[in-house]
């Protein structure tokens, strides 16, 4: 008798061990994002259409498309690594139903959350390269897909009860509130998105506006893992030192601290050829080419930028003067002067659609509402003096509350 009851104290220890293990990274002040894990693949060579078809979100008919992919492993995040040309992507569980084409471009991947089959196809070209899949769920072996499947549910529920990544929390009254580099998995040893090299110092005369091309349909605790899986596809598939944007938002509105070097500094980012050196970048994750970007995601950037141009001492109106450094993404040769507005959609300076139709829409009203939070006082600190052209000084306004 005693050795059953021994037994069977012995089995409860266990059992609660392993449900410490597995609910242990989710219920902590953060969310539970998986190691992610990275792999590539050869793209199958793509046939040429007998009957072009114009169908899709691309402009122009579709003349290249691939057989049906089957990746190494399961993925969430897919691209053709280093390219910047547009081309589509659909993804699918294997022998499943396909999700819609998306259109990508400017060396980003597409977000599937979850799939293990793709194609390709593209519109008056022919591409040839290397697939760059992320995975950032964990499901790349049985064992760790059940271990994020619990995680992420007990992840789910303590963000529900907590407002752990509540848009409508209160904000910071000098700065808005920031995922950190730490809290979206950049920082961890294994299967995290460490620099390869200390970031690189410029100077910030205009913000850009982009768009990350994935999914809009995503939750909000799947965004940390999402931030993550386009870091990994920036650094290890396009070989860049770092995620290429300074900031991001979510759907949702939480923003998040992009490329390391500290969001008051002036980091230089991998954004916009040929200006990254003297422009801050901060993209909406979602595609903008006809779905309008959120009203909290809208709100949240109006957050940002107003603060980001404050700590560099600019005003949204008015116009600078960037002088591009080239480059075959970029829309001005190299040591072109150009005159432009402080926040400008990216397509501004580089031969892209990006921020996308709708979004590139609301950039001159983007503009207008910042302009506005910076006379009313959002900004925070000058820098010193000799970092601003004297056209381009402004006093630093006293800090309030922002409205919620």
């Amino acid at each position: 008798m005693q050795v059953r009851l021994k037994l069977r104290h012995v089995l409860a220890a266990a059992l609660a061990a392993g449900c410490g293990y597995v609910a242990a990274p989710a219920l902590s002040a953060q969310p539970y994002i998986p190691e992610a894990v990275d792999f590539e693949q050869r793209l199958p060579s793509l046939s040429r259409l007998a009957e072009p078809s114009g169908t899709g979100p691309g402009r122009g008919r579709v003349s290249f498309k691939s057989p049906v992919i089957a990746a190494p492993e399961p993925f969430d995040l897919a691209g053709l690594a280093r390219e910047t040309r547009p081309l589509e992507l659909r993804g699918r569980e294997r022998g499943g139903t396909w999700t819609r084409w998306v259109e990508t471009e400017d060396a980003n991947p597409v977000y599937f959350g979850g799939a293990e089959e793709l194609q390709v196809r593209t519109r008056g070209w022919r591409p040839s390269g290397t697939l760059h899949y992320v995975n950032v769920s964990g499901t790349t072996s049985e064992v760790g897909g059940a271990l994020t499947a619990v995680r992420q549910a007990i992840n789910s529920a303590f963000v529900s009860a907590t407002g752990v990544l509540d848009p409508e929390a209160e904000a910071l009254p000098v700065r808005p509130e920031i995922v950190k580099r730490s809290e979206w998995g950049a920082t961890r040893a294994e299967g995290g998105c460490k620099p390869r090299a200390s970031p690189a110092r410029g100077t910030v005369k205009a913000a850009a506006v982009h768009h990350t091309v994935t999914a809009n349909r995503y939750s909000e605790a799947e965004a940390p893992a999402i931030v993550l899986g386009i870091c990994r596809y920036h650094r290890n598939g396009n070989g860049w030192n770092d995620i290429g944007y300074n900031a991001l938002v979510d759907r949702f509105g939480n923003l998040y601290a992009g490329r390391a070097g500290g969001l008051r500094k002036a980091v230089v980012g991998a954004h916009a050829q040929g200006f990254n050196s003297q422009t801050t970048g901060v993209a909406s994750i979602g595609t903008h080419t006809a779905t309008a970007i959120s009203p909290a995601a809208k709100a949240s950037l109006v957050d940002y930028l107003a603060w980001k141009l404050s700590v560099h001492g600019l005003r949204a109106t008015g116009k600078t003067t960037l002088t591009s450094a080239g480059g075959e993404a970029s829309r001005y040769p190299r040591g072109r002067k150009v005159r432009l507005n402080k926040i400008i959609g990216h397509r501004t300076v580089g031969l892209t659609a990006c921020p996308g139709e709708r979004l590139y829409a609301e950039v001159a009203r983007l503009r207008r509402l910042v302009g506005e939070r910076i006379e009313q006082g959002g900004g925070t600190i000058v820098p010193p003096e000799e970092e601003i052209p004297p056209a381009e000084r402004v006093a630093a306004p006293k800090p309030r509350q922002p409205a919620r």
